[in-house]
């Protein structure tokens, strides 16, 4: 009889790990030219792609991961998220995977932790976490890591937390690119406005709150006479926004500039548009339908993508590459920091 040949055992040929061949074989993620060509050489020696050498399951085990986001439509950034989870999912041939979500509202607290008790209800071999709020998310961790389960942040990390790994952008630096953005088209004279989302239960997310002390610290270290105004907006109520928003721009008439700490920047542009509030320059995060259609009529000047789909990809290969073979990896991965514009959108 034909050997089956599994993940683990051309990674073993190969010298490199059980990731990189499972990239390679799908011809995804980046693998060197050295390891690459080993790899194939083995592939080629045990016949694999003429069907002698499928790999089988790594064991007979079958591993649950549950996954938690926010809320999401088709086509926002928590959608790219899952999508890059469920790629991996399929292509992971080395394992027998069940895979299951459960969704929160990330602008209520009290929702982010009814999900978090109902996923401690539930039995998982590990967990993705999408994190908005501190305080329910360190409680969560903790409760994870006394029932030793394993789990993964996806764009968010949480301090005093002891996850397997982390992926996502450095909000920090994003919000400093942000304003140097920002800064670099603004007229001279005019104020600038920031904006975050209302929250129940919590005023702001951890990520959007690191965002906007990068985005004033930079401000202060190298613009300090630019006058900045905070604002809200609702996303759940378009009327409560509008009139959040007109109590700050009725209030304010020099606003040149504007910075979205999260991916509904569309939602301003779609107001100063409603209102005829011209020539304020919109810098925003994610490339949802929404901002790419304000970004190419130039309602939105820049965003910021933070590659949500392979963020998704990462947290679920790690988790199963710690499942199947107690591999660990660097807990801290950032994304990079993607810049776009009308110009480029189309070839992203």
């Amino acid at each position: 009889m034909v050997k089956k040949y599994r993940v683990k055992d051309i990674a073993e040929l190969a010298g490199v790990s059980a990731g990189t061949v499972d990239r390679v074989i799908h011809n995804r993620g980046e693998v060197s030219v050295e390891s690459r060509k080993k790899i194939e050489e083995i592939l080629t020696r045990i016949d694999y792609y003429n069907g002698s050498g499928l790999p089988q399951k790594e064991n007979n085990k079958r591993f649950r991961v549950l996954a938690i986001l926010p809320q999401h439509t088709d086509g926002d950034y928590w959608h790219a998220v899952k999508k890059g989870i469920e790629h991996t999912a399929y292509y992971s041939t080395n394992i027998e995977l069940k895979l299951s979500f459960l969704c929160y509202n990330q602008f209520d607290m009290y929702s982010c932790r009814e999900i978090f008790n109902k996923a401690l209800s539930l039995k998982s071999d590990a967990i993705l976490i999408g994190p908005s709020f501190y305080d329910e998310t360190l409680l969560f961790a903790n409760q994870l890591f006394i029932r030793h389960i394993p789990y993964v942040f996806i764009d968010t990390s949480v301090e005093n937390t002891k996850p397997l790994a982390f992926f996502g952008p450095h909000p920090y630096q994003t919000g400093v690119v942000q304003a140097k953005l920002l800064t670099a088209i603004l007229e001279n004279g005019k104020d600038i406005a920031i904006f975050q989302a209302k929250r129940v239960g919590d005023k702001t997310s951890m990520q959007s709150l690191t965002r906007s002390y990068g985005f004033i610290t930079y401000l202060k270290e190298n613009f300090p006479h630019i006058k900045v105004h905070s604002g809200e907006y609702d996303y759940g109520n378009k009327k409560e926004s509008g009139i959040l928003l007109d109590r700050l721009f009725n209030g304010c008439h020099n606003i040149g500039g504007a910075a979205v700490f999260d991916t509904k920047g569309y939602l301003i542009a779609e107001y100063l548009k409603e209102r005829n509030i011209a020539n304020i320059k919109l810098i925003g995060f994610g490339t949802s339908k929404k901002n790419i259609a304000c970004l190419k009529e130039g309602s939105i000047d820049f965003l910021i993508s933070e590659r949500p789909e392979y963020q998704g990809e990462a947290a679920l290969r790690i988790a199963i590459d710690y499942l199947l073979y107690n591999k660990t990896v660097n807990i801290e991965n950032y994304t990079p920091i993607d810049i776009l514009i009308k110009e480029t959108i189309d070839f992203y």
